[in-house]
């Protein structure tokens, strides 16, 4: 019975010892912010399993329509991609921008992020965004009906062959399909 008591007053203390170093080095500007700089290990494993874990048990809640997409649904969500993801995410064929190279931490390649998340989980992410990551809640400006089929174009992003996206992109622009813009948004927010 000592030796439970001791290890778990040692594990306290040591819980505490790391509280209060790691809001001394918050408090002090210790803790590097800069895009450029890396988190450390233990900060690093803690915002990954936060991350991961929420976006899990959040996409339990989501109400997952069957994923099929019509020919017109596929060329305006390749439209849409290109127009609000490919910045970020590189589209199959495609090498990253020098933006997507500057985000830390980098975004995901969708084509494993396909293989690996849930439909639910990939339109969570999507529609809430994911904070400190650059991801934007896209739901605040787009509505599910134009959320979907970008999650359905993803899910099929391991299948798509080669230079496959730039022809759906191609054939999608050629026919005049155009991302809307015309979402309800404020730019007020953003004056200096």
């Amino acid at each position: 019975m000592k030796a439970w008591w001791l290890a778990t007053k040692v594990l306290i203390a040591a819980l505490l010892l790391a509280m209060v170093g790691g809001g001394a080095a918050i408090y002090t500007g210790a803790y590097p912010v800069g895009a450029a700089e890396k988190h450390w290990p233990l900060t690093h494993r803690l915002l990954v399993a936060a991350r991961e874990r929420s976006v899990m048990r959040a996409a339990r809640m989501v109400d997952e329509p069957q994923l099929l997409l019509s020919e017109d649904m596929l060329l305006s969500a390749v439209v849409g991609f290109e127009d609000m993801c490919a910045v970020c995410h590189a589209p199959p064929g495609r090498s990253p921008t020098a933006l997507a190279r500057g985000l830390n931490p980098p975004a995901p390649d969708l084509a494993i992020a396909a293989r690996e998340r849930t439909a639910a989980e990939l339109y969570w992410v999507t529609r809430h965004g994911i904070r400190m990551t650059g991801m934007p809640a896209w739901g605040v400006t787009h509505s599910d009906d134009e959320l979907w089929p970008l999650v359905a174009l993803i899910r099929h992003f391991p299948e798509l062959g080669e230079g496959e996206y730039e022809r759906l992109l191609a054939t999608a622009r050629a026919a005049g399909v155009d991302h809307d813009h015309e979402h309800e948004h404020s730019h007020d927010d953003h004056a200096h």
